[in-house]
């Protein structure tokens, strides 16, 4: 197995680390930045802590938001889905929180997406109740993440529009299109050239068609 790869980050904020030992909450909340991906959940609760007491006056940053950029290296819209997802579990699913806290697995932690996605579709959506409540349990409870909630439910929450399907269908044909004559166009295809030339003008006239 070939060495672990320290980036440049990845080392700052390990030196930051050490330079904040001496404060538990501030080098709690940049060790969990360090390991986000899997860790969230944790990373947003200590975030939310951070930003309600606003803790990062007394570590002498200006605004919350530059706390999270210069000492944890984390964007704003990052910061902002860290809550905003960390804050939709408080409301609608406060097991999931708990489990987090008590390190009670019983079922696992959703990710960042999937909350995501949940959220969008409690919030946006168009699905009845008894839909939203089965998105909540095999999405909380049985730990189906999002490209799969997305497959199977993806269609009933965010119905599209007849315009958006029209332009779905658009772009798919416009791609089948593209990809036949570029198979057409290959050395050695087994086309004969007076077919391959009647077919790239159809296509041709074919994207012409749905493109204008």
């Amino acid at each position: 197995m070939g060495e672990k790869i320290i980036t440049k980050t990845d080392r700052q904020m390990e030196d930051q680390l050490y330079a904040v030992s001496n404060d538990p909450v501030r080098a709690d909340t940049l060790s969990k930045a360090r390991a986000f991906k899997r860790t969230w959940l944790e990373l947003a609760q200590a975030l939310d802590r951070v930003n309600s007491a606003r803790l990062w006056e007394g570590w002498g940053f200006t605004d919350f938001d530059a706390y999270c950029r210069k000492e944890l290296h984390l964007k704003s819209s990052t910061v902002l889905k860290l809550l905003g997802s960390y804050r939709f579990l408080e409301t609608s699913a406060p097991r999931v929180i708990e489990r987090a806290r008590t390190d009670h697995f019983e079922a696992p932690i959703p990710s960042l997406p999937t909350v995501e996605f949940v959220q969008r579709a409690t919030e946006r959506g168009n699905a009845d109740e008894e839909t939203l409540r089965t998105i909540h349990r095999v999405a909380f409870e049985e730990g189906v993440e999002a490209p799969a909630l997305a497959k199977k439910f993806g269609d009933v929450v965010f119905p599209l529009s007849d315009t958006d399907r029209k332009n779905k269908q658009r772009s798919a044909i416009a791609a089948a299109a593209r990809r036949l004559s570029t198979l057409i166009a290959e050395n050695g295809a087994p086309v004969p050239k007076k077919v391959a030339i009647a077919v790239e003008e159809a296509i041709g006239e074919l994207l012409n068609a749905i493109e204008n």
